[in-house]
């Protein structure tokens, strides 16, 4: 579960696309192409000398982030932490905005990635929880390996061509796209599930996902790992007589068997 940055409301799932989606996999293209952002960089880099300073660049960025917030992400503070110049900065971006762009397209990328690894292509067998644990546990790891993950997509909505809005846009169409996926999912879990129960169960499953994931974001070291079993066994509960209806029926009567 891609989680959000914060508590609020997680975005409303698009209703059109959803029965063809449904019907096989979700789109996976690259999180650039789909943001329909503009451009963050002002140059490219075509050698790898050049996407290395870039690297550099956004992993000095990320390292500001996570260790005094998103407003001491200035130009400056970039630079300074990369060890470079501010004019190497911005000889491939034009502002700090642009950077946190290009930073919430490289998250954004990895998530996805994740993503296509965590869903199995056929997981009719796989019991549940290994099911759950699957696709949380990755996604638990990105968070602590990428602690200015939250914060970056926390960055405030700005103009459509505003490199600002990138991370919202981004933000919303990783969302809908994990629930698509669980939609997917479901449905080759429980093929009589109705659709509109099933869309809903994908819509709740991330949703609280997301908002346990955000908070593990922000808790104490010895807090993370409780958060995160708390987190598979409300999954379990929730998603079990939903995708496993006749499981408890067939508990029973192998009890009576025996």
């Amino acid at each position: 579960m891609p989680s959000r940055p914060d508590d609020s409301a997680p975005p409303p799932a698009r209703a059109s696309g959803t029965a063809s989606r449904a019907a096989g996999a979700p789109d996976t293209g690259s999180a650039d192409a789909e943001s329909g952002a503009p451009d963050a960089y002002r140059r490219r880099p075509r050698q790898s000398r050049g996407q290395k300073r870039v690297e550099l660049l956004l992993d000095a960025a990320a390292t500001v982030i996570a260790e005094q917030g998103l407003g001491a992400a200035t130009a400056e503070a970039i630079a300074a932490k990369a060890r470079t110049a501010k004019g190497s900065l911005y000889q491939f971006f034009p502002n700090r905005d642009a950077v946190l762009a290009a930073l919430a397209l490289r998250y954004a990328d990895e998530m996805r990635a994740i993503h296509e690894r965590a869903f199995p292509i056929d997981a009719h067998d796989l019991p549940l929880e290994r099911l759950i644990d699957r696709i949380v546990k990755p996604l638990a790891e990105f968070h602590d390996r990428n602690p200015a993950f939250r914060r970056v997509f926390a960055s405030a909505d700005g103009p459509a061509d505003d490199t600002r809005s990138a991370p919202a846009r981004l933000r919303g169409q990783l969302f809908e796209s994990f629930v698509d996926r669980l939609d997917v999912l479901f449905a080759s879990r429980n093929p009589r599930l109705a659709t509109r129960d099933r869309r809903r169960a994908a819509l709740v499953a991330a949703s609280i996902g997301q908002v346990l994931l955000a908070r593990r974001a922000r808790a104490q070291a010895a807090e993370k790992k409780p958060l995160v079993d708390d987190l598979r066994r409300i999954l379990l509960a929730y998603l079990q007589p939903l995708l496993e209806p006749e499981a408890p029926t067939a508990k029973r009567q192998r009890g009576k068997v025996t």
